[in-house]
């Protein structure tokens, strides 16, 4: 790193040359304190070390191989897919075990159950809401107090008689009302 100067170059660029002087992999604290006094931050200041970190991690010049290590991609080509669940080897000692149990015992069969399980639920909820909805607007109806005859009985549709009530309509109210809608969207 000798012969050029730190300040032109990027914190990843410092990092890369730090894995590669070292050879192996890097604990990712020890790279980002590293890079930081190399840089001349403060490793005290938090908010320097966690862009530091989330440039290391987003990067795709570096890859985790386990155990809080990193090292360049370019040289560890059997890490590049692997997620973070591959580097948990020690069983029992951080509650993996029983994910991995459940997660052997998991079957296709156990979600159609819970499928048609919440699917009869919400079919249930469904239609007591329907009825619910249905009985309100029955009320409604009921209470608008018109005066109709029942054509229930009557087979002849054509000779409908219906005793509506000069007084239930107000074409005044109703200009008014109007007035007011095309106000709202004449804007």
């Amino acid at each position: 790193m000798t012969g050029v100067n730190l300040n032109d170059k990027s914190l990843l660029d410092i990092a890369e040359d730090i894995l590669r002087e070292s050879n192996g992999p890097v604990s990712i604290y020890d790279l980002i304190e590293k890079t930081a006094i190399i840089k001349g931050l403060d490793p005290q200041n938090a908010e320097d070390m966690t862009n530091i970190y989330m440039d290391i991690t987003l990067s795709g010049r570096f890859v985790y191989i386990g155990e809080d290590k990193w090292a360049l991609k370019e040289g560890n080509l059997e890490y590049w897919d692997k997620d973070g669940f591959e580097f948990y080897t020690q069983e029992g000692e951080d509650g993996f075990d029983d994910v991995e149990e459940d997660f052997l015992d998991f079957s296709f069969d156990d979600i159609e159950d819970l499928d048609e399980e919440l699917e009869d639920e919400e079919l249930e909820d469904e239609e007591l809401e329907d009825l619910d909805e249905e009985e309100i607007e029955e009320k409604a109806y009921v209470d608008v107090g018109l005066d109709l005859d029942s054509t229930d009985e009557d087979d002849d549709v054509d000779n409908i008689d219906l005793d509506l009530d000069d007084d239930d309509y107000d074409e005044d109210d109703y200009n008014a009302i109007m007035d007011d809608y095309e106000d709202m969207y004449d804007a």
